[in-house]
């Protein structure tokens, strides 16, 4: 970190629950950079409910962790 450089704390239940697109899940967004094309990245934490396949975002890098 650098000097100066803020902390912000991101509690989840704080977070907007937001439907995926399948209906597969729900996606909480924690931080996000927006560039002139819409996010340059983003962190968020996601529910799955069930099995089903990946909604589309041409163009987006994934990677996923299990919490």
């Amino acid at each position: 970190m650098t000097a100066g450089a803020a902390v912000a704390v991101v509690r989840l239940a704080d977070c907007a629950v937001v439907p995926w697109r399948n209906g597969g899940g729900t996606t909480r967004e924690l931080a996000r950079r927006d560039g002139a094309d819409g996010f340059v990245w983003r962190l968020s934490v996601a529910d799955v409910e069930h099995d089903g396949p990946f909604s589309e975002f041409p163009g987006v890098d994934r990677i996923l962790i299990l919490l």
